[in-house]
Parts: C-alpha cells; structure tokens; sequence
C-alpha cells in the first residue's frame, strides 16, 4: 500500500492535468491511496472549498478514487512538506514550476520566488516526482 500526494494549483490547467494522471498510474492498486492537495494561499484571498475543488477536478476525471484537499497557508513549500508528513505520503509529485524568463530572473535578483523543487527536494523526506 503506497500514498501519493498530488500538489495541483485551481483552477485546473494542463500542467495540473497531467500531474493527475501520473499520480493516478501510480494508485492503480485497490490498496494504494491518491491525494490530491491544493494549497490556498492565504495572501492570494481565494474562497476555494473542498467540494468546488472536488467537482473541478471531477468534471475532468470523472469520480477517481482520491481524498481532496485544499489547505491554508503562507508559503507554498511548507504546506506541501507538512500535508506530505500528516499523509504519511510515500511519494509527492509536483508540476513543474514555469515562470516567464523576466520574472524568473527579478525573482532571483530579489528573493521573491523560492525554488520550489529545490525545496521540497530538500525538506521532504519521500520521494519527490516533477511533471514536466
């Protein structure tokens, strides 16, 4: 038995897609359980419930044998890190993180915009999948 932990954005673009469906080929099993997250930041004002991003992800899917999530918080690495650990998640998969070159590049200059796979890849203390 094996838990995957699905880190989305709302609403549902490809990129989130298709992080659904590699983390559905990996909860094939009957025993395997897939969980899908999307972390609402708080800074960002969203009002997302549970159940809109179940019926989002469902209009999509159809009914897929998953647990959904939308969790508060402040920092997008953090709340992945921490849901992974309350999971007792054995793998995460993120998308990867695309950013225009000019916001990627005063992101860095700045330190506004943290590496978010360089994050979890050090935090985390599962198996980290990036979907490109």
């Amino acid at each position: 038995m094996t838990t995957t932990l699905v880190s989305i954005r709302y609403p549902l673009s490809d990129d989130g897609h298709r992080t659904i469906q590699r983390g559905l080929e990996y909860a094939s099993d009957a025993d395997d359980s897939l969980i899908v997250l999307h972390v609402r930041l708080l800074q960002n004002g969203s009002k997302l419930t549970r159940q809109q991003f179940r019926s989002a992800v469902e209009n999509e899917f159809g009914q897929i044998p998953a647990h959904y999530i939308v969790r508060q918080g402040y920092v997008l690495e953090e709340a992945i890190i921490d849901e992974a650990a309350r999971q007792s998640a054995d793998r995460v998969i993120v998308g990867k993180t695309k950013r225009g070159r000019f916001r990627r590049r005063l992101g860095q200059l700045f330190g506004l915009y943290p590496n978010l796979e360089a994050e979890l890849s050090r935090n985390l203390k599962t198996t980290l999948e990036i979907v490109e």
